[in-house]
């Protein structure tokens, strides 16, 4: 049996990692809550401001953006911080555990 070559192995892990890295900035399929949900939830638990940041990572129009924005604060799923025109969003412990979910669906 052969020796593993371990430049190969580290080329591996460093293409894995910018791989997974790409798939976590590309912006989610659908466009849905659910897709705002996804960015917020692999955003580590960091609050992200609204435009141009999460808008552009999820993917949606600005008016379908916004209805979702006021639809997960409604379900209290995120809160809001910031004022007006510079708010950033925030997953609560709620859409933290539906964004889980979804993500693992």
């Amino acid at each position: 049996m052969g020796q593993s070559n371990a430049s190969s192995f580290t080329a591996y892990l460093e293409e894995k990692q910018r791989w997974e890295k790409a798939k976590k900035s590309a912006p989610v399929a659908g466009g849905t809550a659910l897709s705002i949900l996804a960015v917020l939830a692999g955003s580590a638990g960091q609050s992200m401001t609204l435009m141009p940041n999460l808008q552009a990572a999820s993917g949606m129009s600005f008016t379908s953006f916004a209805e979702a924005i006021k639809r997960l604060q409604d379900s209290g799923y995120i809160t809001l911080l910031g004022a007006p025109g510079n708010e950033s969003a925030q997953l609560t412990k709620l859409g933290a555990d539906v964004a889980s979910l979804a993500v693992s669906a």
